[in-house]
């Protein structure tokens, strides 16, 4: 490898920050005295060398890092540690851009500093929060309160509210020391990529006093403050930095040996004469973060005006729900499930349903998500459960143990980012006698992708006490053959989406595909919402196991479908 240009190296020597060029195979090119004072390594050495080769304490983390800049993405405000030469801690944040040379050849920038949170930045004197090292909740509300105060011109503060999307999952996984190891990792960042956020193009730099003016904070567990200071920013620029907050959460976590992914979901404001108090603030911070969890993780939304009232009819609803709960409001509708070789009532999905009490049954798609955002799912899902197993029992007492093979119940993500709450129900549920391998689990693809480190851990315990597991809109994610090497899969539920389309060449192929899969994987197939004769003999004669749909029933409550589930045993044994 050739020598960099003199002019490269004189321009990176005059650097004060740690800084290295690395090439497309992740070799260096170039570094300057700082970074190799960081990392204690010989620069006479370094040319055409991996970082790992010369450093092997850090090099997989860096080595991670720059690859994912590589591969194109914005790695920023990294946390990385080195020992000094006395073995004690120093932590460092790393930065990585994809650069463009002028050849054909693309490569990375890498830049560095240290990080030293406790008395060493300007308004961060009198720390609140011992974990991070940040500042606390009431220093964070003085703070809000002091920009809010009335002046001529008034001048704009963007606040932001941080949440990290299932933090507690991260603790029941790894344990709490490795959950605070990220929270101070997320703590760095936010405040280092703070400090060096971009201003827009006619400004020309920011003072200390402009930096100090910021306000990085820990709010609670898992909940973090953002406030800047000058220059006043727009509701442009917020959106712009509420983008680069997600993007630091976002960035691997390098703790030990293990790499951790993580999302936020973030509220923001900027401030107008109308917010007249730090309450007011938080007031609407809150709506605005509350409306980000709504549309899912990794989301940052603005507040505005309707949001108040959208997020008051939602928490209305919410009350209700609890209500509803409280007062056993919720029941469970059943729809068969039958194996197409003999026309036999083999299984049931039960399916939640609210009775109101003065609406009568609402539509799931009308409460189910704001039980899933607001977590209730937790405990109603527990209650599904428990009164799916009571009723299967009643089915059996009044019609025999061969009424039904087994029942299947929907488990929600959350359920399984909380998991203490659902094992507990299921080992109730063994030691009363129930067994087990007659309830079907079921989750979504995409659930089981979502935090896939955890949801592995469940299933894997949930397996090992023996309960089945169903795969529910089975090809409709982006990653089904993971989950299936992954997974002892009992069952796949092909989406009626894709039944829906065999009378389309394409439809069928596709099905014919998922098919072949399953088979070779060793699951049972159901193939949802069959609709018509014509779907049912195609599926039949591709070799699908099991159908349900509104061809052969729509869900029904419990006494409905054992009367349902009665005739088709009869039927079938005078058949036979």
């Amino acid at each position: 490898m050739k020598a960099p240009p003199e002019w490269l190296s004189s321009f990176l020597a005059d650097l004060p920050s740690a800084v290295a060029l690395f090439d497309r195979g992740l070799r260096y090119i170039a570094a300057n005295g700082p970074w190799l004072d960081v990392f204690g390594i010989d620069g006479a050495a370094l040319r055409g060398r991996h970082h790992h080769d010369l450093d092997p304490r850090s090099g997989p983390v860096i080595a991670e890092l720059l690859r994912r800049a590589l591969d194109g993405e914005i790695v920023e405000a990294c946390e990385i540690g080195e020992p000094d030469p006395a073995n004690r801690s120093r932590r460092f944040v790393l930065s990585a851009r994809r650069r463009r040379a002028t050849d054909t050849a693309d490569g990375i920038i890498a830049a560095v500093h240290e990080v030293a949170l406790e008395g060493a930045v300007p308004g961060l004197r009198e720390v609140s929060d011992q974990l991070t090292g940040l500042a606390g909740r009431h220093r964070f509300m003085a703070h809000v309160r002091s920009v809010l105060v009335p002046r001529d011109p008034w001048r704009p503060t963007a606040v932001f509210l941080l949440d990290i999307d299932n933090f507690k999952g991260v603790n029941d996984l790894y344990g709490a020391g490795i959950g605070d190891g990220v929270l101070k990792i997320i703590a760095n960042r936010l405040l280092a990529g703070t400090r060096s956020r971009p201003l827009p193009a006619d400004q020309p730099g920011r003072s200390a006093a402009e930096r100090s003016a910021d306000m990085v904070a820990r709010l609670g567990a898992d909940e973090f403050g953002i406030a800047l200071g000058n220059p006043a920013p727009t509701l442009a620029d917020a959106e712009a930095f509420a983008r680069r907050l997600l993007q630091l959460v976002a960035n691997p976590v390098m703790i030990g040996t293990e790499c951790i992914r993580l999302s936020a979901s973030i509220g923001y404001i900027v401030t107008s004469p109308t917010h007249r108090n730090e309450d007011d603030a938080l007031r609407d911070l809150d709506v605005a973060l509350q409306e980000a969890k709504a549309r899912g993780p990794n989301n940052a939304k603005a507040w505005e005006p309707s949001l108040t009232s959208t997020v008051g009819r939602r928490l209305a609803l919410l009350d209700q729900l609890r209500r509803a709960l409280d007062e056993r409001e919720f029941v469970l509708h059943y729809q068969p499930i039958l194996r197409l070789s003999d026309g036999k009532v083999v299984g049931a999905e039960a399916l939640l349903r609210w009775n109101h009490p003065s609406d009568g049954l609402v539509p799931p798609a009308a409460f189910l998500p704001v039980l899933e955002e607001s977590g209730l799912i937790v405990p109603v899902g527990c209650w599904v459960i428990r009164e799916a197993i009571r009723q299967m029992q009643v089915w059996q007492m009044l019609y025999g143990r061969d009424i039904l093979e087994w029942i299947s119940i929907n488990a929600s993500a959350r359920q399984f980012n909380d998991p203490s709450l659902l094992m507990a129900t299921l080992n109730g549920v063994k030691d009363s006698g129930f067994p087990l391998d007659r309830i079907k689990i079921e989750i979504t693809e995409s659930a089981v992708m979502r935090n896939p480190e955890i949801t592995r851990q469940v299933l894997s315990e949930l397996q090992d006490i023996g309960i089945r597991l169903a795969i529910d809109d089975f090809g409709t994610g982006y990653s089904a053959l993971g989950v299936l090497r992954h997974y002892a899969v009992d069952t796949i539920k092909i989406d009626r989406g894709f039944t829906n389309r065999l009378d389309t060449s394409d439809g069928k192929e596709l099905v014919l595909a998922l098919l072949k899969i399953a088979r070779i994987y060793g699951a049972d197939v159901v193939a949802e919402g069959v609709e018509t004769v014509a779907q049912a003999e195609t599926l039949r004669a591709a070799g699908c196991g099991y159908v349900q749909g509104y061809l052969y029933a729509k869900p029904m409550d419990g006494s409905f479908f054992g009367a349902y589930a009665l005739t088709h045993l009869v039927e079938n044994s005078a058949a036979e």
